[in-house]
């Protein structure tokens, strides 16, 4: 199941949050929701960096950590090659994997923002929705895209 909403991805209900990041041993989640993410909980940034750090997190690849008491779950899928560009063969790779391990888990639920097509530039429209929209309907996991970022400060 998919659902595209407008909100503030890190207020979401849903069991994980994934997000798209560049592969390998780059030290780039200083930006854009990586970096919201670390400022509000910390510990998933130490987490994702020792692993990242191991050498096995490459294009396509998932990491995942489990959810706690005080937050959600997190999903960081390898879409880039660097910090600067996201790829499609990436994406394709991680979104598949995504699905399986989310149906494999029986994971109820995940946000995800428009992964790959803010800093990773890809095309929303052309690219990315489509892709989603493929591999993310069949299952029995509710993933819910949030196509417009909104916190409670904005208005619409």
């Amino acid at each position: 199941m998919i659902a595209f909403v407008a909100g503030d991805l890190l207020a979401s209900g849903e069991t994980y949050i994934a997000q798209g990041v560049a592969e390998g041993n780059q030290e780039g989640l200083g930006t854009g929701l990586a970096f919201k993410i670390s400022r509000r909980w910390p510990d998933v940034q130490v987490a994702f960096k020792k692993y990242a750090r191991s050498g096995r997190f490459t294009g396509g690849d998932i990491w995942t950590l489990a959810p706690a008491p005080d937050r959600p779950g997190f999903v960081y899928m390898a879409t880039q090659p660097d910090m600067y560009h996201a790829t499609m063969p990436y994406l394709r790779k991680a979104v598949r994997k995504l699905a399986q391990w989310a149906d494999r888990h029986g994971v109820v639920s995940v946000a995800l923002p428009k992964i790959g097509a803010g800093l990773g530039k890809l095309s929303w429209d052309d690219d990315v929705k489509p892709l989603l929209v493929e591999h993310l309907t069949p299952g029995p996991t509710h993933f819910v895209i949030y196509e417009t970022f909104r916190n409670e400060f904005e208005v619409e």
